[in-house]
């Protein structure tokens, strides 16, 4: 059993408390008094059996985000930096930095068109300039000149503008054998079946916190991006064949039947499916917004946890959070690729991961062997525009 100590002086109205927590030191008359001790500030008082005392330390009452329980949570948004002890960024490195040895002349190519200076809104300013003098000194021409000038200058314009798109168009064309097609086509459906999860979103960080009590019990934390997987085509890239994309809140990732594009702003890189590692893993998330509706619900928690993971009494509005059993993606590569998502959709994530596996092993097991295959076959000559 442990000892304690506690011992009060009294000097008129001020009173000085000696105990084995720290000395503290109040004020004030019969009924109220108002002091500071090794919990802080507070203010207390009472009237024949009744008494009242409130803590007058400052707590922080925002709004919970998302956990991951029982090791991450949802960073909170500005308000969480008291309690964040360290910080990883993901998607750091620049896709400037990822290339493959066989990507290094389309790279080249697509880099330099999508570094060029678009000329169309240097021509609009050059013809609206040009319209406002020809108003000006047409007062007595034939009135149905105007609108003939006005639509012969937005037909310019527009060619223009068509030009500079044009300029910066990728085009692919692909024709794979049969296993790369097979293995091309699953990926095509597991993305497919991924997005159909009614919640993704990209994880932009992940921090470690200090005192899991203003995190549910959780000891890491995540600041979300935007997310979207769809069935398409890159931005500024047509292929024959509609791809896999998955835009994280930085990196736009495009897979290809030979290779992966990545794009951030106007820079692109390749990555081999060979370097390429997809794993998909199954967390759980408690829930601060509404629960999707294909998210699994397995227990609850609590906004501000006790040590023993019941409601800390001290909060108020202390809210019970839903936990949801959802779904992550790690893509990564050696050279420093890291995008993840997370899903609404318990174990969402596994078919694309598979599929991304498959691909990896297909093109390492054929660039080991040295065969054709699948490597030689995929990697078929790329077309700019400028090329047609």
């Amino acid at each position: 059993m442990s000892l304690s100590f506690s011992r009060s002086v009294k000097f008129g109205a001020v009173r000085f408390n000696f105990s084995t927590a720290g000395i503290g030191i109040s004020l004030g008359v019969p009924g109220l008094r108002v002091g500071i001790g090794a919990r802080g500030a507070y203010i207390g008082g009472g009237v024949g059996g009744f008494r009242y005392r409130k803590s007058l330390n400052a707590r922080p009452q925002g709004k919970s985000q998302p956990i991951v329980a029982p090791k991450r949570v949802d960073t909170p948004q500005g308000s969480d930096d008291f309690n964040v002890i360290a910080r990883v960024e993901h998607e750091t490195t620049s896709v400037l930095e990822l290339s493959d040895s066989t990507s290094d002349a389309l790279l080249q190519s697509m880099n330099e068109q999508f570094s060029k200076v678009p000329l169309w809104p240097f021509v609009c300013v050059g013809l609206l300039v040009l319209f406002s003098l020809f108003v000006v000194v047409s007062g007595a021409w034939p009135a149905f000149l105007r609108p003939v000038v006005f639509v012969t200058f937005v037909a310019i314009a527009g060619w223009v503008y068509w030009r500079d798109q044009m300029g910066k168009l990728t085009v692919l064309f692909y024709e794979p054998d049969q296993v790369t097609n097979d293995l091309f086509d699953c990926l095509c459906r597991e993305l497919k079946q991924a997005a159909t999860a009614r919640k993704i979103k990209s994880i932009a960080s992940t921090s470690q916190y200090a005192d899991k009590k203003y995190s549910a019990g959780a000891g890491q934390g995540l600041r979300f991006g935007g997310a979207r997987l769809v069935l398409g085509h890159a931005p500024g890239v047509v292929a024959n064949v509609p791809v896999p994309v998955l835009t994280s809140d930085k990196t736009t990732l495009a897979f290809y039947p030979d290779r992966v594009l990545a794009f951030q702003g106007k820079a692109v890189g390749a990555i081999e499916y060979a370097k390429l590692s997809a794993q998909s893993e199954r967390v759980k998330y408690v829930e601060s917004e509404s629960v999707p509706g294909d998210a699994q619900v397995v227990d609850k928690t609590w906004q501000y946890v006790n040590k023993k993971g019941g409601p800390d009494r001290r909060f108020k509005n202390n809210r019970e959070l839903p936990i949801c059993a959802y779904s992550q993606l790690n893509i990564s590569t050696p050279d420093g690729l890291d995008v993840r998502f997370i899903g609404s959709k318990n174990g969402g994530f596994d078919g694309l991961a598979h599929a991304l596996s498959a691909m990896h092993a297909a093109f390492r097991s054929s660039h080991i062997s040295g065969s054709g295959g699948v490597d030689s076959a995929a990697r078929l000559p790329a077309k700019t525009a400028d090329d047609q």
